[in-house]
């Protein structure tokens, strides 16, 4: 139980993360700073990578597998944006986030959550709709939600196949971060 809490937790924060970074981060890609949100112990970065240029889910087992990031072209092209930066942050919980710095209207981004256990991906699943709740949206992966929030296109998507959830979100159309949430569930498939 405390287990699927602090990863529902994580996601939530982590989305959040997303967000304050989007409003701050830098275009140089020389350096990333990330505001720790006052709420939740479980965003702190382990580590830090900088490189530019609504079915129900299954029981089948799925080997834990480290998660990754789309690559920088893969997320140029699904955000129809250039970015000049790709940088990877892995987080509390075996999560990664990916961020995509220097493109119009700051920076992209997607957290990614894979080789989940059955009762912890069931949970995320179940907070993919968000609160308040998003629409869904058919076409990415098995299941997804998505809106336009504050000017910013946050989708929540998920693969009953590999058990992964990913959280993504960018200034501009929601087709283009629903683009982010597919190329993201395509690199961890």
């Amino acid at each position: 139980m405390r287990t699927r809490i602090v990863a529902g937790a994580g996601l939530v924060a982590l989305v959040a993360l997303l967000a304050a970074c989007g409003s701050s981060a830098s275009s140089s890609g020389s350096s990333t700073t990330a505001a720790k949100p006052s709420n939740t112990s479980t965003t702190v970065p382990q580590s830090t990578t900088t490189t530019s240029a609504a079915s129900t889910p299954t029981s089948t087992a799925v080997a834990a597998s480290a998660p990754k990031c789309p690559t920088l072209v893969e997320a140029n092209a699904a955000l129809g944006a250039t970015y000049a930066n790709l940088t990877q942050m892995s987080s509390a919980g075996g999560s990664l986030i990916c961020e995509y710095i220097g493109g119009p209207g700051g920076t992209a981004g997607v957290v990614i959550f894979t080789g989940l256990s059955e009762t912890v991906f069931q949970g995320q699943v179940a907070h993919a709709p968000g609160n308040p709740a998003m629409p869904s949206i058919s076409g990415v992966g098995d299941g997804a939600y998505g809106k336009d929030i504050g000017g910013r296109s946050v989708v929540n998507a998920y693969s009953n196949a590999t058990r992964t959830v990913v959280a993504a979100q960018a200034t501009g159309s929601l087709a283009s971060v629903e683009a982010l949430a597919k190329a993201a569930l395509t690199a961890n498939s």
